[in-house]
Formats: structure tokens, sequence, C-alpha cells
């Protein structure tokens, strides 16, 4: 049997309220909020936090691929699955792949990798992930819906499954909206909303209902349907003209986060398991240029309850996040104003010789006297001086600040809100030395003995090369 073995979602810090748009444009106010992520993150940073809610309690070495899906993907030639997958710590003997340019690419690496574990006898799980941080342009519409997000998805073959994947189909249509040229555009366009709309509807229910008919089910038989919308109308009309029971359509999403994109489909089905009905029938769809339908069925209610309870999901970041008091820092936060940038190096030496401590967080330990050091850079231990007696040990991501600093020079330019250099102790032993994020009033609010979690962040693009690294970040409620 194929199905999701688990699931796990990020969703960033911060809410912009829709009404600060509005008030910023002088437009007609719209309802609700948007995640937006910020300055530091992109949708390879984000991917991997969704891949750590996805993973816990297991091991990132027992799994044989990983499948990256996203309009927003951080490179256009190369591979961003292959280094999520190096960042949690996977095997190198895996398959890797990016899913890009459609908002589809989700449900649609859900099925190649269905198609991969049936035809590979070797390969057994695969973890599907999906991040979008599109960029919208400001003063449009655009503006009040894209929001940025992930979720991930463990596709697995097992007897003892949560969710089995019991069929999927799919379409494909050549739209004329909404797209964005790779060579000159930097923002979504499109010719008629309305005739956007008009292709979603067909598709949409095209693809849903083809996969009831094929499996012989109608519409009462469906528990759930985590179908992609973007306008809460459209979301309305799909359900009415495919008449689901009140209640089916999962729609939770869009006026408190926003439209996500291509993680959304998975994100409203994560919803959906909370509370799931024994052997009910789900379907999870995704839109973009045609449409994906995938037909699922619970075959473990304790499971899923169960992974709701150990995962942040949707729900726990959602209990965390915090709403932005003004317009401008999410201008900030999507760099939108162009700014004269201080230019930092980078070396491909350097990125390959500490790919095990810089990505993957790997200290070392001293076989004689026990002590956990970071970075790995001496043969000798700085406790008893022994001599070539390191062993490579995996670091923790939770730690507590044993002291720090407020630094207001930070990359060549002054700010105005100091950035916090923490030393921190990490649990399990090792100290280490990481920039602080996603801390407001950090005079107030950083102190000694503070407990924190690491987050993978974007840093700088020195030698016009995106560098990650990682920081700490107040606790969020990661397990």
């Amino acid at each position: 049997m194929i199905g999701i073995k688990s699931y796990g979602a990020y969703l960033p810090r911060y809410l912009l309220p829709r009404e600060l748009i509005g008030k910023a444009w002088e437009f007609p106010i719209v309802p609700g909020t948007k995640a937006v992520a910020m300055a530091d993150e992109d949708s390879l940073t984000m991917s991997v936090e969704a891949g750590l809610d996805c993973l816990v309690g297991i091991d990132a070495k027992t799994i044989d691929g990983l499948f990256f899906a996203s309009t927003t993907q951080v490179y256009t030639e190369k591979d961003s699955a292959s280094l999520i997958a190096t960042v949690l710590d996977m095997r190198e003997d895996i398959i890797t792949a990016d899913f890009t340019d459609s908002l589809k690419a989700g449900t649609t690496a859900v099925t190649r990798a269905v198609d991969t574990i049936k035809a590979n006898k070797d390969i057994k799980r695969i973890l599907v992930v999906a991040a979008d941080t599109r960029a919208p342009e400001p003063s449009t519409m655009w503006e009040y819906g894209f929001a940025d997000g992930a979720a991930a998805l463990l596709i697995a073959e097992d007897d003892n499954l949560p969710l089995s994947i019991d069929d999927y189909y799919s379409v494909s249509a050549n739209v004329t909206g909404p797209w964005k040229r790779a060579d000159k555009d930097k923002f979504i366009r499109t010719f008629e909303v309305k005739m956007d709309a008009k292709f979603y509807l067909e598709n949409i229910i095209k693809v849903m209902s083809e996969i009831l008919k094929r499996n012989e089910l109608k519409p009462e038989d469906i528990g759930a349907a985590a179908y992609y919308y973007n306008n809460p109308r459209m979301y309305g009309r799909v359900a009415r003209m495919m008449k689901f029971a009140q209640g089916v359509a999962q729609n939770s999403v869009f006026f408190q986060l926003g439209d996500l994109g291509t993680p959304m489909a998975f994100v409203l089905l994560i919803g959906a398991l909370r509370r799931p009905k024994p052997d009910a029938k789900i379907l999870m769809a995704g839109f973009g240029d045609g449409a994906d339908a995938i037909l699922m069925q619970v075959r473990d209610r304790d499971a899923l309850r169960n992974l709701g309870k150990t995962r942040m999901g949707f729900i726990g970041h959602q209990k965390s996040m915090k709403a932005l008091k003004n317009y401008n820092k999410f201008l900030a936060f999507k760099e939108v104003l162009e700014k004269d940038r201080y230019t930092r190096k980078s070396s491909a030496v350097t990125i390959w010789r500490d790919t095990a401590s810089v990505y993957k967080w790997y200290g070392v330990k001293c076989k004689s006297c026990g002590t956990i050091q970071y970075p790995d850079m001496l043969r000798s231990c700085y406790v008893c001086r022994a001599d070539d007696q390191f062993e490579r040990i995996k670091l923790a991501l939770k730690g507590t600040i044993f002291t720090y600093t407020l630094d207001h020079l930070v990359g060549g330019a002054y700010l105005d809100i100091p950035v916090p250099r923490c030393v921190i102790d990490l649990d399990g032993g090792g100290r280490v030395l990481l920039n602080m994020t996603e801390i407001e009033k950090p005079e107030e609010n950083v102190q000694i003995g503070m407990r924190v979690e690491l987050t993978f962040r974007k840093e700088h693009e020195g030698a016009e090369f995106k560098n990650y690294y990682w920081k700490c970040r107040p606790e969020r409620g990661r397990p």
C-alpha cells in the first residue's frame, strides 16, 4: 500500500492585516490577514522548516528521495531539492528533483512520487515539499492574496499507513493566464481575471468529477475535499457545482493566511486530517495549466490524530504568528524598494569543505573527555588537548543563550534596530555563535538564559550566489 506516512508545515512568524494594504493604496478593504516571510526567508528555507516538522520522530537517513515543488525556486539552473536534502541530513544515494513553473507542481510531485515508488523496488519513501514566496506587484489586487508558506508530505510504501493514496487523475490545459516570463517579468501578469476564473472552474471541476467517476463514487461519498483556490467565491462555486455536503470542502486558509500558492492544497489537506472520520474518502486537487486530483482514504484514524499532536502543522505555527503593525515592514521583508547593498564574498571551496557543519549541522565530540565543540576546525580538543580524538556528532536545534551582544552594524549598513548576536549552549552539548531572527525590541526581549530554537535562513548573496546558514529565534513550539 502506498500513501502518506507523515506530514508537516511551516508558516512564517508574521501576518500582514489586509487593512494596511487598503490604507496604503486607498483600496477597498478586504478582510483578513496573510502570511508574510521575512527578508531572510525564501522557498528553500521554508521547505527545510516544513521538512523538519514532517520528519519528527523519523530518521532522515531512511528517506529515499526528495521532491521540491515551487513556482519561486531559488535557482533556475541548480537543483534546490539536493540542498534541502543536504540540510535535512539525508543520504547521498537518493533521488532529488525540482517541480516548478506551475501551481499544481506540489500535487504533480506527489503523483510522480507514487509512480516512482511503484516502479523501483529500492525506493520506499519520498519526501515531497512544496513552498512559495510569490512577490505581488504593489498597488494591485494580487497584493491582497499572495502569501508565503510551506508544507511537506512523506509518501511511503508500507503495510501500516495513516492515509492511503488509491488513485490520481490529471488534465492538461494551455491556459492564457496568469503567467510570468522568466527573462522579463518581476511580477505575475494576466490578460483577464474573468477568463482565469473560467479556466480554473473548468479544470478543477473536470479533474475531481472524473476521479469520482473512475472510482464509482458520488460526491456524498467524500469526507473532505482539499482543492487549491485563490478566491473564496470560486471555492464556494466549486463546492456547489461538485455538490459536496456542507463542511466537506476545506476553506480555512485564505482569509487567515492568504493564497499560499503551491503548498496550499497540502495545507488544506493537513487541516482536514485534524479530525478524520474512520475510512473517510478524501480528495486533494491542485490547479495550474491543468489540474491534478488525488483520491485518498483514511486507514488509521488514531495514527492520523497522533500526527496532529506531534507536529506543529499549520495550526501550531498559526498560534505563534504575530500581526505586523505597518505596511512599510512588509515592503522591507519583500525587498521591494531597491537599495545599494553591501557586496559580500563567497567561496565554493569553503561551502564544499564545510557542508557537514554549515548545512547538516554536525560538530565533533572528543573521545577522550567527551567535550562537544563546533565548528570542526582543529586537530586538538580545547579542553583536554588530545590530538585527533574527534568523532562527528549531530548537534541539537534547540538551546539556551549563554551570552549575547546587540550589533547595529550589519553587512556594511547601520540598522536602527540592532541584531542580537547570541552565544548559545545547545541541548546535549556544544556552544555556537548565531544571529537572532524573528525578534522585536531586542533591547528588552533578549535575555541570558532565554530558550531558543535554530532555523535555517538566507544570509546574503555574496559573489551573486545565495548563501545560507543557521540562525536562532525565540521558541515557537517545534518538537
